[in-house]
């Protein structure tokens, strides 16, 4: 009874089953929002999700209860299954109460579908092509900042002048925001500044204005930030590529830092031994113009001495 009680418990908790009712539950969820479908099925839909809604609490405390605690909480994705599992547990009370607002926390469990990018790692060069998103990424996000400060300042910007011009493109900041993010796309940015301008109500100076003002947004936000930001991103994304050449430039300049030291301490070597050589030669020298000139001087002594005796 044990083994098959294990067996079982391994059944519910492993992850096959979890992200094959996962995708059931998504696919469930996905049809039964369409109103004719819902009512075609009569409700056979609901109950299903309702079974994965109890199938994710009892997984959950199955993990609880056979895994070691510290074990479960130190995976972060049981953390975020049990905050879901917590926060979708009213839906059980659906058949009796009207807590459906509570269902669409079920959508977070596809998050769990995210461990399918496993089978990435089968991608030729895989490995290298999510180094490089992570690397392009980060290096990203400067840019990234700075199209949304551009985007802020150009939305309040257009909040203050044409507000009251075009209240439904610039009513306030987050309407004007979302109004100069589509036209930092480029796509399509002068349907918006002609639409304003060309009411019977706008003044030809305000229509200019309006015109100009899309125009530097265009330029700045959508040309200018749009082209540094894919420059940056394609060229960390691209940085692979150039790897092998960077490091053999590293290991020529490695090489080239030790031929001068070794070169500046063979020049050292060099000097000093030229140096001894030159202070062997000189008192060499000098020794042996004493033994010269001592026999000189005895050669002068003896010449003399001849002399002498001579006279």
């Amino acid at each position: 009874m044990k083994t098959i009680e294990n067996k079982l418990v391994n059944f519910l908790i492993s992850e096959s089953t979890v992200i094959a009712v996962i995708t059931l539950n998504a696919i469930v969820m996905f049809f039964d929002a369409f109103p004719t479908i819902s009512q075609l099925t009569s409700g056979k839909l609901f109950w299903i999700d309702y079974t994965c809604v109890v199938y994710f609490i009892i997984e959950a405390f199955l993990k609880i209860m056979y895994l070691d605690c510290e074990e479960y909480w130190d995976n972060n994705w049981n953390k975020f299954d049990f905050f879901v599992v917590i926060s979708s547990a009213p839906t059980l009370l659906e058949p009796f109460f009207e807590v459906k607002i509570f269902t669409a926390v079920l959508i977070l469990r596809l998050g769990r579908l995210a461990r399918f990018f496993k089978l990435l790692r089968f991608v030729p060069d895989g490995p290298k092509i999510w180094l490089g998103v992570k690397r392009a990424l980060r290096a990203s996000v400067a840019v990234f900042l700075a199209l949304l400060l551009l985007n802020i300042i150009f939305g309040m910007g257009a909040t203050i002048l044409f507000s009251s011009v075009a209240p439904e493109h610039f009513e306030n900041p987050i309407i004007s925001c979302y109004t100069i993010f589509k036209v930092f796309t480029v796509e399509g940015w002068h349907e918006i500044p002609d639409a304003v301008s060309a009411r019977s109500d706008i003044a030809s100076g305000v229509s200019i204005i309006i015109k100009l003002y899309f125009i530097a947004a265009v330029v700045i936000g959508g040309i200018l930030g749009l082209s540094l930001a894919n420059a940056v991103f394609v060229d960390e994304m691209t940085a692979d590529n150039t790897l092998p050449l960077e490091l053999m430039i590293d290991k020529l300049q490695a090489e080239i830092n030790i031929f001068r030291t070794e070169n500046i301490n063979n020049r050292k070597m060099a000097n000093e031994q030229l140096n001894t050589a030159i202070e062997n030669l000189r008192k060499e020298n000098l020794d042996n113009r004493e033994k010269s000139n001592e026999i000189i001087i005895k050669e002068i002594e003896s010449i003399k001495k001849m002399l002498e005796a001579k006279l």
